[in-house]
């Protein structure tokens, strides 16, 4: 869909730049911040996986029980993966999360794609390097290195920068945009934008808060509109069949977390592997949609 000349683009940068000025002048609380984040999650972050068996080349029912199985067989191995052998299971949420928001972003069909890559890793490190007391306490405890219980109320807010940490910003900043000048080179300055805004957002505000917001409004929304054109152009039907069929997977999906938060509360640790297991299935399956749509998607 050539998405960095979409008008959705276009309203990401608006409410990207809103959301900075309101967090700038504005002292959002930590309620306040989880009541935001918990209805873009709602609404946009979770179902924006929930349609992935729309794309199954079986459309019978039962191609969807197929489907439904091998689906929850890869999130099954890849959970016992987290029990078995945690450190190789987070090296490969790392691995797929930066492919997977590498690829939203310039709609690549191949993973060896350099802006993308870097696009990827960037918008997944920088959070972690800028909060890195906490965010290695995170992956301590993901990887059941330590039995501190992290509570986000109770952690205090901490971004520092040294000259190393400076220097490493500004080289993967001056690689990305080489990349874009050789593989981007028409869209550089919509990129340059971006790039700009989200960096400006993540320097701004507190590791979960800060990427939950980008996950929503950049790579959920991306991923969306991706999906719906995709969908409408390959079956002829209008958006509300696309909505429609989301709906059922989303309440079940949102169903099964408001029970998590019943019974075991939230914690973080625990969130990010149940996303990383969720993740799984997803980013092989939108992998293969970028691969088949091709002209669709770059229409």
């Amino acid at each position: 869909m050539n998405y960095i000349n979409s008008k959705l683009f276009q309203i990401q940068i608006i409410i990207q730049l809103i959301f900075i000025g309101i967090f700038y002048f504005i002292e959002i609380d930590f309620n306040a911040q989880a009541v935001i984040c918990g209805i873009l999650l709602c609404t946009v972050g979770i179902p924006h996986g929930s349609n992935d068996y729309l794309y199954r080349s079986n459309v019978s029912s039962n191609g969807l029980l197929k489907f439904l199985f091998t689906y929850i067989l890869m999130m099954a191995i890849y959970g016992i993966t987290w029990w078995l052998l945690p450190f190789l299971a987070l090296l490969i949420f790392f691995f797929i999360s930066i492919h997977h928001f590498g690829q939203s972003n310039f709609e690549n069909s191949t993973v060896f794609y350099l802006p993308s890559i870097l696009w990827g890793t960037w918008v997944l490190l920088l959070p972690v390097l800028i909060h890195s007391d906490e965010a290695i306490l995170i992956f301590k405890q993901m990887l059941s290195l330590n039995d501190t219980k992290l509570n986000l109320i109770e952690y205090p807010f901490n971004t520092s920068f040294n000259p190393i940490l400076i220097s490493v910003l500004m080289g993967f900043s001056i690689l990305y945009f080489l990349s874009l000048k050789y593989f981007e080179n028409k869209n550089i300055l919509k990129y340059f934008i971006q790039f700009t805004v989200v960096t400006t957002w993540y320097l701004l505000t507190p590791l979960l808060f800060g990427f939950i917001i980008f996950f929503c409004l950049w790579h959920s929304l991306q991923s969306l509109k991706h999906q719906s054109e995709y969908y409408i152009k390959l079956t002829q039907n209008k958006i509300g069949d696309f909505i429609f069929k989301m709906v059922p997977f989303s309440l079940i999906a949102l169903g099964f977390f408001a029970v998590y938060i019943y019974f075991r509360g939230f914690i973080l640790s625990e969130a990010f592997i149940l996303l990383s297991i969720i993740t799984f299935p997803h980013v092989l399956i939108m992998d293969s949609l970028y691969k088949k749509a091709g002209n669709y998607l770059k229409s």
